[in-house]
C-alpha cells in the first residue's frame, strides 16, 4: 500500500538553535524547481561562464552548479518561517542564508528530500533524480542485439 506524504508544514531542526518551518515538496513543485535551475544554468552556461573561467560543459561543474540551484530553488520553495537566523524570511534571506552556509545549505537540502527517500526505498514512489539532472541511475541493463527473423515453418506442422 502506498503511504501518503505529510501536506501540513513541518518544523526541521537544522542545527543547534537553528529551525525551519517547511512546506512539503510536491512533485509540481520539484519539477518547478528543477526546470528553474536548468534555465537559470543554460544562462549561466550562455552569458557568465566563460567570464568566470568555469567549463559548463565539464559534468562537475554542471553536477555543482545545478545542485547549488536546486538546493537554493527547494530553499525558496520550502521556508515559510525560522528561528535562530536573523530578520525575516524573504527571498533575499533565504537566498543569503544558502549561500553563505554551504553546509547547512546541503544539511537541508538531505533532511528536506528525507521523506522522498524513505518513501521510495519503500516502493511508494519515483525518487527525484540526482542534482536536478536527467539521468536518474546508471543503465544496468545489456544493450539490445538485433536478430534476424527466421521465416515459420510451413511444412510438417501436424503433430
Amino acid at each position: 500500500m502506498i503511504r501518503l506524504g505529510n501536506r501540513e508544514p513541518v518544523w526541521l531542526d537544522l542545527a543547534e538553535g537553528v529551525r525551519l518551518k517547511l512546506r512539503p515538496i510536491t512533485t509540481p513543485a520539484y519539477a518547478m524547481i528543477q526546470a528553474q535551475a536548468e534555465r537559470v544554468f543554460d544562462d549561466w552556461a550562455e552569458h557568465r561562464a566563460e567570464n568566470e573561467g568555469l567549463d559548463p560543459a565539464d559534468p562537475s561543474v554542471r553536477r555543482g552548479l545545478m545542485r547549488a540551484l536546486m538546493i537554493k530553488g527547494l530553499a525558496l520553495y520550502a521556508i515559510t518561517e525560522w528561528e535562530g537566523i536573523e530578520g525575516p524570511v524573504t527571498d533575499n534571506t533565504v537566498a543569503g542564508f544558502i549561500d553563505e552556509n554551504p553546509l547547512l545549505a546541503a544539511l537541508f537540502y538531505h533532511r528536506y528530500l528525507a521523506p522522498l527517500e524513505e518513501r521510495t526505498a519503500e516502493g511508494n514512489a519515483f525518487g527525484p533524480a540526482p542534482h536536478g539532472i536527467s539521468a536518474a541511475g546508471r543503465d544496468i541493463a545489456k544493450p539490445a542485439t538485433e536478430t534476424v527473423e527466421q521465416p515459420a515453418p510451413t511444412a510438417n506442422t501436424n503433430p
